[in-house]
């Protein structure tokens, strides 16, 4: 029986197992970590220490009910005129013989009077120009000046001890009253004393022709948006405004 011939079985060869490459282990600085910790947990402290301030501002504003205003300073003028002193005439030229009285021009064009003394001119409106007392009081023998007016006494330039002694004698204070009221319609209409102002137009009917013509100018520029005031001053003008 023949023989078969078998071509010799080749074994596997195994491949040579490479070496493993060496891993260095990473070295830790344990002071850059603690150094790296404490400025972590500062700025941690920080950021709560914010949110702690920003929650007891808003705790602050929740507490507020109602923002109480600075009461506003009033003005000389307007104190001056509800004190009455008495002082006459004589006693007014005696007491402020060497004193400069200013009085300030509310008259759209120029002013002039000829005085015992002097001749005064105020240029244009809110011009503020000194007189004498004696020369004031030969100025209130016309109305027009004083009166209508075309000269008010100066708010600022004057001592109050002088406005006082001036409007009681002249017996200006009805006069001041209706120019304050009006400059009080002009800077806040919304807080303007109703009751005084209805006292003020009794004693002056022709002033309601300038409180409707304010109050018209403040609908129309959305400073006066409350229907009730303005239903009451259409009561007290007697006039609708167009709202």
């Amino acid at each position: 029986m023949a023989e078969e011939n078998k071509e010799p079985v080749k074994k596997p060869t195994q491949r040579k197992s490479q070496p493993k490459p060496k891993v260095e282990e990473p070295t830790v600085d344990m002071n850059a970590m603690a150094l790296q910790m404490q400025q972590m947990m500062q700025l941690m402290a920080q950021q709560q220490e914010m949110i702690m301030k920003l929650q007891q501002q808003n705790q602050q504003k929740e507490e507020i009910e109602e923002v109480v205003e600075e009461p506003k300073k009033e003005s000389k003028v307007k104190k001056a005129t509800q004190e009455n002193k008495g002082l006459t005439k004589q006693g007014l030229r005696r007491k402020y013989k060497n004193t400069d009285i200013y009085l300030a021009s509310v008259f759209h064009g120029s002013v002039s009077f000829s005085g015992r003394n002097d001749t005064y001119s105020w240029s244009s409106y809110g011009d503020v120009q000194p007189i004498t007392i004696a020369d004031l009081l030969e100025m209130s023998r016309f109305p027009k000046f004083l009166e209508t007016p075309w000269l008010v006494l100066d708010d600022y330039e004057n001592d109050e001890e002088v406005l006082e002694d001036i409007i009681s004698c002249l017996g200006l204070e009805k006069m001041y009253r209706r120019l304050y009221i009006l400059q009080e319609l002009e800077e806040n209409i919304n807080k303007v004393d109703m009751k005084e102002l209805e006292q003020i137009l009794k004693e002056t009917p022709s002033l309601k022709i300038d409180v409707c013509t304010i109050a018209q100018n403040k609908i129309q520029s959305g400073e006066l948006e409350n229907y009730r005031l303005i239903s009451e001053f259409e009561k007290l003008t007697g006039r609708m405004l167009n709202k």
